[in-house]
C-alpha cells in the first residue's frame, strides 16, 4: 500500500483514513503520526469524530474469541471485527470531499464510497477463509477499479463480470548479484511456510546443504539445514545464495519471495503450484512434484555452473517481461489517472 500512496501523492493531496485504536486500528504512536505528516500526508482518525459503540465492542469480542480458540479462518469477508471497524454513515461522510477513495484489503468492500473508488485487492479472503466468494465478488463490483496481485484472482473476477481490473504484482527493483552455488530458503514463520518446510525435510536428504532465512529458520530441525534467521539487509539471502527453493504452495495471493528471487536473477526450484498467480513460466524456474525431486534438482544446479547460469538468465528475462518495476508503476499510475478523469459518481 505504501507504493500506492507514493504514486497517489504525485497525483494529488492524500489523506489516510484509519482507526486510532482497535478494532482494526493499532500502532499509531505520536512518533509514527509525526513521521507520516512530515511526509506531506494528512490523517483522519475515526476516534476524532466518534467513539466505539456496541458494534465495535462486539467486533473486538469476536476477535478475542477467535484468537483464543485458534479460529484463524474466521476472518473471512463477513467477519464482525472488520464489519464494525468503520460505521457506514461515518465512512460515507468522510469520503464526500474526496475525488478518489482507495481501499486496501477487501475487508472494506462493503463500505459505500461517496466518490470514485478503487480496491487494492491483496487476496480474495473468501477463497481461503470462511465466507462466500459470491458475496465478496458482488461487493467488489461497486468499485470503479480493482488492483489485483495475482493473475489467478484477476481471471476469477473477470469470470464474474468484473473487467475493470489492473494486474499489479509486488513491485521489486531488479538487482545484479553474484550467482553462487549455495542453496537458500526464505520465509516467515507462518503456518503455510512451516508446512512447506516440513514437506522438504521429510525427504531426509543430507545434500544439498540449505541456508534458511527469516522467521522460518527457528523451525528448521533437519541436519542438512543451516538456520541463518532474521536478516537486516533484504538482499542478503539472494546475495549469498544463487539457488532459491520455494516449497510453499498454501496461503493467499502471490508470494513476494518468488518475485524477489526473480528480480535478483536466482536459479529457482519451486514446488508445483508455489509460483501461483504468475504468467506461465516459459522455463524461468524448475518445478518439482516431490521434495526428493526438488532437492535433487537443487543439487544438480549447485554442481553444474552452466545449468545454474542458464536458469538464472531465464529468471531475469521473465522478470523483465512480466515483473519489471518501472512497467508495473506506469500501469498503476495510468490506471489512477484514468480513474480521476472518469465521470463523477451520482
Amino acid at each position: 500500500m505504501v507504493r500506492h500512496i507514493d504514486i497517489l501523492r504525485e497525483i494529488g493531496e492524500v489523506t489516510l483514513i484509519s482507526a486510532r485504536r482497535r478494532p482494526v486500528g493499532a500502532g499509531w504512536s505520536q512518533e509514527h503520526i509525526k513521521r507520516i505528516e512530515s511526509n506531506g500526508l494528512k490523517i483522519c482518525f475515526r476516534e476524532d469524530s466518534i467513539r466505539n459503540g456496541p458494534l465495535q465492542w462486539l467486533g473486538m469480542a469476536y476477535a478475542i474469541c477467535c484468537k483464543l480458540f485458534g479460529l484463524k479462518r474466521a476472518f473471512g469477508f463477513r467477519n464482525p471485527y472488520h464489519r464494525a471497524g468503520f460505521p457506514v454513515s461515518w465512512w460515507r461522510e468522510v469520503t464526500k470531499s474526496a475525488d478518489l477513495c482507495v481501499l486496501n484489503y477487501s475487508y472494506w468492500a462493503h463500505l459505500p464510497c461517496a466518490c470514485r473508488s478503487a480496491m487494492v485487492l491483496l487476496d480474495l479472503w473468501s477463497t481461503h477463509m470462511w465466507g462466500a466468494v459470491a458475496s465478496e465478488v458482488e461487493a467488489l463490483k461497486e468499485f470503479d477499479c480493482v488492483f489485483v496481485i495475482s493473475q489467478d484472482e484477476q481471471d476469477l473476477l473477470e469470470q464474474h463480470g468484473i473487467t475493470d481490473t489492473v494486474w499489479c504484482p509486488p513491485r521489486i527493483e531488479a538487482k545484479q548479484l553474484p550467482l553462487t552455488s549455495a542453496v537458500g530458503l526464505v520465509g516467515s514463520g507462518s503456518r503455510f511456510n512451516r508446512e512447506g518446510l516440513r514437506w522438504l525435510e521429510a525427504a531426509g536428504r543430507e545434500e544439498p546443504r540449505i541456508r534458511v532465512y527469516g522467521g522460518l529458520a527457528r523451525y528448521a530441525t533437519c541436519s542438512s539445514m543451516e538456520a541463518v534467521g532474521i536478516y537486516a539487509d533484504n538482499l542478503q539471502p539472494y546475495r549469498e545464495c544463487g539457488i532459491i527453493l520455494i516449497p510453499t504452495v498454501q496461503g493467499m495471493g502471490m508470494q513476494i519471495k518468488c518475485v524477489e528471487a526473480l528480480a535478483t536473477g536466482r536459479a529457482i526450484v519451486s514446488r508445483r503450484g508455489a509460483m501461483r498467480g504468475m504468467p506461465p513460466s516459459d522455463g524461468a524456474w524448475l518445478e518439482a512434484d516431490t521434495a526428493e525431486e526438488m532437492l535433487r534438482m537443487a543439487q544438480q544446479l549447485a554442481e553444474n555452473a552452466d545449468r545454474r547460469e542458464s536458469l538464472a538468465a531465464a529468471s531475469s528475462s521473465y522478470y523483465k517481461r512480466w515483473l519489471d518495476a518501472d512497467g508495473i508503476r506506469e500501469r498503476v499510475v495510468g490506471a489512477y489517472r484514468k480513474l480521476l478523469h472518469k465521470k463523477e459518481k451520482v
